[in-house]
């Protein structure tokens, strides 16, 4: 019974056969002169579409990180491809693909009939050169014109091309299903074979070991319909099909009908593998593919085509990254020895790190988040803009020497202060200090130690809040920043790359480089790699001087002094004898809190909160409510203390001395210099009135602190305490009216006088 329907089967496609030859026959007339000239050299050469391939990421020492495409195609050699591979093909698409020159009419006569025959795809009809033609210079759209269009180009790419070349082509963009492009891609997806970030001798090894004959004649079964075919959705139809190609292959003498069986009973994949490469699921990977769809510096074209150049639909790229692995360990350590190891946070919260080379701008190292694999992609590091606090007061410093301003000039930090604010309710912008502490005037230097709120906000009134943005702007903050009276309290949200970018300004002495992720890209022409980048090339990348050599060492001298002996001391502490300078930053309700930081060697910025919004970090620590001095300091000095271990170790310039002693800085309520009623002596009130009675040498017996505000300064613009006490009783006037005789006529009696004196401050 079989045997009449395959006779029936045969007598159809005789019948349809050969009406189809008569049709091919009346239209291909007018092609037959290009098929017979084919092989003249007058044709011009058959233009293959890009066969694509993967779009390849590495990092600094050029090793791959990450891959992008749209096929998931990656070509190899001819010989690196099992022979097993190769002769399964060719027999089941192509057995006569060495001796025919393009199209074969035997070959598709036979193969209908073996088809029929063994009731499954057992010879394809078109050669292998046809085959290549379709897919990478026409359409699959099957039409007699459009085949008689395919075997003409399959013999002049035949004259083009050496057959090894060609089938090596083939085996490189046959799809086999699944998103895999050739036979590379095909072996990681259905077998699991390794072959990502391998040399070529370990990608044939890793292909001889794992590809034997019933896994060659599988992939051979794919290529007629992939989808059909595939053992991971129908396993009957694959292993069907999977024995039709090992028949072929005992008939062709490649082993015999009963290792053929043999074959045939070796188990069949049961799910497709993800190729083990290096996907784009990661924040500085993401940026980068971000950068280069934004910006056409890098690829040129249009967003659609850099598109396509991404994907590797164009052939594929080579990007070549500042990414350092080794870095990225050491910041993602610190970030887990602070939250996970040594204290157990809330998982709420989490770190950001950008970090960055101030010689190059080159970016080393960048934590976006706790995950990539969140829901939420943000980049904490580059899209994450928060308050930075504090650690804004920097700048403020740094425009304040601009304008001529000395580190050791005083300025009024006492709390609370008021301003005026056309934009409060009240019309008065009130602060306090950290922690409500009182604060006093203190030079410039002392009260950045302190982080003195009062201190920085006057100080931004004498520089003028524009200048503080200007300054910002020139060392390398791009957000968008507002004139108010709080802004040198960090109260206009900036990104952690933006902080360490302008950190890394005053690390370089006043040169300023824009932060760059990409160091150059390739494009594959021909048979060789072409640059199309580099970043060394590219002016918007070249330093530029920003602030002068002196101003960016006093800054830094503060902020050496800060990791020493001010807020930052716990970043401080772990970098041993290497140099280090830098801010800490906490905001309103301690919902961010930050510390940036820079050697000669590396600039950085940590933040830390919750990445989605605004929650308060009181109490979740042993250190009490979460500052800038505390995890994120912490966390900064882990990561640079590794960072540095095995470097030399390097200083910061010596700064000049200023030009003169410091000044007083005021603004209209300061007091005034120089009011001190009792200079050199103590100041005493014995009536409580906020009126100087009397000066002493020495403080009298039951006098203390008056409990008043008052406003007395010294010459060198430090408070005078004034103390209050009951006066001294009056002196009785002689009964007789006589005066009491003069002390200094009698010697005696000045010694006795004194003697009294003495012994009446004794009681």
């Amino acid at each position: 019974m079989r045997r009449l329907s395959a006779l029936f089967r045969l007598a159809i496609v005789l019948v349809l056969a050969g009406f189809v030859v008569g049709i091919v026959g009346i239209l291909s007339a007018p092609h037959v002169g290009d098929i017979a000239t084919s092989g003249e050299w007058s044709h011009s050469p058959v233009g293959l579409a890009s066969t694509g391939t993967r779009s390849l990421v590495y990092d600094r020492n050029g090793e791959l990180m990450a891959t992008f495409f749209d096929e998931n195609r990656s070509p190899i050699l001819l010989d690196q491809i099992p022979v097993e591979i190769q002769q399964a093909i060719l027999a089941i698409e192509d057995s006569n693909f060495y001796a025919h020159q393009g199209i074969d009419l035997k070959a598709t006569s036979r193969a209908l009939i073996e088809n029929v025959d063994a009731g499954g795809i057992s010879q394809g009809g078109s050669t292998i050169t046809q085959q290549l033609i379709k897919n990478l210079v026409l359409s699959a759209e099957q039409t007699v014109e459009r085949k008689v269009q395919e075997a003409a180009l399959a013999v002049r790419l035949e004259d083009q091309l050496s057959k090894d070349e060609i089938y090596e082509i083939y085996l490189n963009t046959v799809f086999f299903g699944s998103t895999a492009y050739g036979v590379k891609a095909a072996a990681e997806v259905y077998f699991g074979i390794d072959l990502a970030n391998k040399s070529p001798e370990e990608i044939t090894l890793a292909l001889d070991e794992g590809i034997g004959w019933p896994e060659a004649a599988l992939l051979a079964s794919l290529i007629s319909n992939p989808s059909v075919n595939d053992p991971t959705v129908n396993p009957q139809i694959a292993k069907y099909q999977r024995g039709i190609v090992l028949d072929r292959l005992a008939e062709l003498g490649f082993f015999t009908e009963e290792e053929a069986q043999e074959y045939a009973q070796s188990p069949l994949p049961t799910e497709r593998n993800q190729p083990s490469l290096p996907s784009a699921d990661d924040f500085f990977v993401a940026e980068v593919r971000r950068i280069l769809l934004d910006d056409p510096v890098f690829l040129g074209g249009g967003l659609e085509s850099r598109l396509e150049d991404l994907l590797g639909i164009n052939g594929g790229i080579r990007v070549y990254t500042t990414f350092d692995p080794a870095v990225q360990t050491m910041a993602m350590d610190a970030r887990d020895e602070v939250l996970k190891v040594r204290w157990q946070v809330d998982p709420t919260f989490t770190i950001g790190v950008a970090s960055v080379e101030p010689d190059t701008g080159a970016v080393r190292a960048m934590i976006g988040g706790e995950s990539f694999d969140a829901e939420s992609q943000f980049n904490l590091a580059t899209q994450g803009r928060r308050q930075p606090g504090s650690s804004f007061k920097t700048f403020v410093i740094t425009a304040a020497l601009r304008r001529g301003i000395q580190t050791n000039d005083k300025v009024n930090g006492e709390g609370p202060c008021e301003f005026p604010e056309e934009t409060e309710p009240d019309g008065i912008y009130e602060a306090n200090n950290f922690a409500n502490d009182e604060g006093e005037i203190a030079e410039i230097k002392d009260l950045t130690l302190r982080s003195s709120n009062c201190g920085f906000l006057k100080l931004g009134q004498i520089v003028g809040v524009t200048n503080v943005i200007d300054t910002a702007r020139l060392l390398g903050v791009k957000s968008e920043l507002d004139p108010v009276i709080s802004l040198p309290l960090g109260v206009e949200e900036v990104s952690p790359m933006e902080m360490a970018t302008a950190y890394a300004t005053l690390a370089t002495g006043g040169v300023r480089r824009e932060p760059y992720f990409i160091e150059r890209i390739e494009r594959l022409e021909g048979e060789e790699w072409i640059s199309i980048y580099d970043h060394i090339n590219d002016d918007r990348f070249q330093p530029e001087r920003v602030i002068t050599e002196n101003i960016a060492c006093w800054t830094t001298e503060v902020l050496r002094e800060n990791v020493l002996s001010g807020t930052g001391t716990r970043a401080g502490n772990q970098m041993g004898s290497q140099q280090a300078a830098g801010k800490t930053g906490t905001t309103e309700n301690f919902e961010d809190a930050w510390f940036v930081g820079y050697t000669p060697y590396l600039s950085t910025a940590v933040w830390m909160g919750n990445p989605d919004e605004k929650i308060t970090m009181r109490g979740i620590t042993p250190f009490g409510n979460v500052t800038g001095g505390s995890f994120p300091a912490v966390a900064w000095g882990l990561f640079n203390a590794k960072y540095h271990e095995n470097l030399p170790e390097r200083s910061f310039p010596y700064c000049p001395r200023f030009a003169q002693e410091g000044d007083y800085l005021r603004i209209e309520g300061d007091p005034e210099e120089g009011t001190d009623p009792c200079p050199g002596q103590i100041s005493l009130d014995y009536l409580s009135d906020e009126e100087i009675d009397a000066c002493e040498d020495e403080l009298p017996e039951g006098f203390e602190e008056c409990d008043y505000e008052y406003d007395y300064l010294d010459d060198e613009a430090v408070r005078v305490t004034v103390y209050c006490g009951d006066p001294p009783p009056e002196e009785e006037e002689d009964p007789d009216g006589e005066s009491p005789p003069d002390e200094t006529e009698d010697p005696e009696a000045e010694e006795n006088s004194d003697n009294l004196s003495n012994g009446e401050e004794g009681d």
